[in-house]
């Protein structure tokens, strides 16, 4: 009996340890220093592993995210970690209470024009809130649905200390382009935010205004279509040879997939194709005919039904249905530049005009075109496609009892809805593709046969009149070294179907990251990288570093 009081006493001396290591407001009060940052959502993963693991002390992490009233995602425009400072933070922020608070919501472009400008935005707010304003999301995490209703409680004006961006910033700072960020509404007043400048050409690194730009690591894009799409592009090129007889229709490993080129893909995000009717094949199993995505033979071989037509024009053609980003969106800036080389070179064709959100007429003119504002909402508008539901309120035509079923196209990071086995069952009803033979895959980026992905930035003020700037910037730097690690990588990075997918370093990275032959996932090191002249460069090819440490494993064919 006594052992069994003791081995009682020492799991709750233990519980009870753990537990004071968490943090929240209403036990342990205000922080002894917050930290604002905003902009990109692309390397989550990577930002909170490196808040628990480097950041914060062991078990000491309370998580507060936002839910999203229309479609549920959790921590899609607003995060909050409120933890004990890592002994390896140094003197000023070891054993301080430290709420790390960041903003996604806008994008990339939220984490560049507000710091220049000092505009203030909307960050989540959690000093001063009890418990019972949260709701309980699992072990030291917490969450709460905020729209215009509550905003108020919820939601705090500040001026971000720092913005993490998934591009370098002047390829976002080009007035005139799709690539300059657009504003978008603040809940607690239904507006933007006032002083937003439509000028801004570069980031200054001279003089009072003088920022400081780190790079972080890369992160690999992908181009996926909604599923029926998937299974029509395979029927089609297996009639055309481009895929082998081998391949099973919505079979998801690499060799199954369906592939389009840079061409296709540019000539798409271009809008130059209008309707899928356009795109046809050779059928090299009938006599090489010319057949249409919509020929009854290859919907037969997909399995499934063509969608539906045009209901405006009476030319009865299937539009495409093309998702892009917002304005100043990292995702799209960067496609723009790999498959368009906009608007880097002169005379650069231009992404697709945006359709309106709330055109109900919305296939009077093709393509059909949106553009999501937060990149979760890319994999729900697929699924609106796919399932003919309109839960952003996106796809607007109304087809019987439902709304209408589209073949659709989008642009997003290649880590999500990793939940699809090889056989093609399971997540969400839309796939990635191959683009120009190759998957969107951490090893084809090294051996440098897939283009689609850059490296991101953390910049902050180099001086700023505020007493705890010097700890503050102390540790935005420790963030932003820390996304750049490959070790940091390696424990995030996502597990598809058809290959490992992610976050990366780059041998160009001044802590001398060597790139492993072969390529080593667990270790993610890319030799090429799109900096130049001490600074990332997203508008120009990336190119194997002089210096890349391990050497280039390339694939020569």
């Amino acid at each position: 009996m006594k052992k069994l009081h003791t081995l009682a006493t020492t799991i709750a001396l233990l519980v009870g340890s753990q537990a004071a290591n968490a943090l929240t407001p209403w036990v342990d009060g205000a922080p002894n220093i917050t930290i604002y940052v905003s902009g990109a959502v692309a390397q989550t993963k990577a930002y909170t592993q490196v808040v628990s693991g480097t950041l914060a002390l062991a078990n000491s992490v309370d998580t507060f995210n936002d839910v999203d009233p229309v479609t549920g995602s959790i921590g899609s425009r607003w995060t909050a970690h409120y933890f004990t400072g890592n002994s390896n933070l140094g003197s000023g922020l070891a054993g301080k209470k430290i709420l790390l608070v960041r903003r996604t919501a806008g994008g990339s472009g939220y984490g560049v024009i507000p710091l220049i400008s000092n505009i203030p935005l909307e960050h989540l707010n959690i000093v001063g809130l009890p418990a019972s304003a949260w709701v309980s999301d699992g072990t030291q995490a917490w969450k709460q649905t905020i729209g215009a209703d509550n905003a108020a409680t919820y939601l705090t004006k500040k001026i971000s200390d720092g913005g993490m961006i998934a591009v370098d910033p002047n390829i976002i700072l080009k007035p005139g382009t799709t690539n300059y960020p657009d504003q978008q509404p603040e809940l607690t007043t239904g507006a933007p935010e006032p002083g937003w400048p439509l000028n801004l050409t570069t980031v200054p690194t001279a003089g009072k205004a003088k920022f400081t730009i780190l790079p972080t690591g890369g992160l690999v894009y992908g181009v996926a279509v909604t599923l029926d799409l998937y299974k029509v592009l395979q029927a089609a090129q297996k009639r055309a040879g481009a895929l082998p007889d081998s391949a099973v229709i919505g079979n998801y490993s690499e060799t199954d997939m369906p592939n389009l080129n840079r061409n296709i893909v540019a000539s798409l995000l271009t809008g130059k194709i209008g309707a899928w009717d356009q795109v046809k094949i050779v059928d090299k199993t009938d006599g090489n005919t010319a057949k249409s995505l919509l020929d009854s033979g290859i919907l037969a071989d997909a399995g499934v039904a063509a969608p539906y037509k045009e209901s405006t024009t009476g030319s009865n053609l299937t539009p495409v249905a093309l998702a892009l980003r917002n304005n100043g969106a990292a995702t799209s800036v960067i496609a723009y530049s790999v498959f368009l080389n906009y608007p880097g070179t002169k005379n650069a064709f231009a992404p697709a005009s945006k359709t309106a959100d709330n055109a109900v007429e919305e296939d009077a003119s093709l393509p059909i075109v949106k553009e999501p504002i937060i990149i979760s909402d890319t994999g729900t508008l697929l699924k609106d496609w796919q399932n003919g539901t309109n839960v952003l309120s996106f796809n607007n035509v109304v087809d019987g009892l439902g709304f209408a079923k589209r073949w659709g196209i989008a642009i997003n990071t290649a880590d999500k809805n990793n939940s699809v086995t090889a056989t093609g069952a399971g997540g969400d009803p839309w796939r990635y593709i191959r683009i120009d033979g190759y998957a969107p895959t951490l090893e084809n980026v090294a051996a440098g046969v897939y283009s689609y992905w850059a490296e991101g930035v953390v910049l902050y003020r180099a001086g700023k009149a505020d007493p705890q700037w010097a700890l503050k910037t102390k540790l935005m730097k420790t963030l932003a070294d820390s996304l750049g690690s490959p070790a940091i990588a390696g424990t995030v990075n996502t597990t598809q179907a058809w290959g490992k997918t992610g976050t990366f370093a780059t041998t160009a990275d001044p802590r001398g990251f060597a790139a492993a032959i072969p390529f080593n996932p667990s270790n993610p090191v890319v030799p090429f990288s799109h900096k130049n002249n001490g600074a990332v460069h997203t508008e120009i090819v990336p190119v194997a570093d002089a210096a890349a440490n391990g050497g280039l494993a390339v694939q020569l064919k």
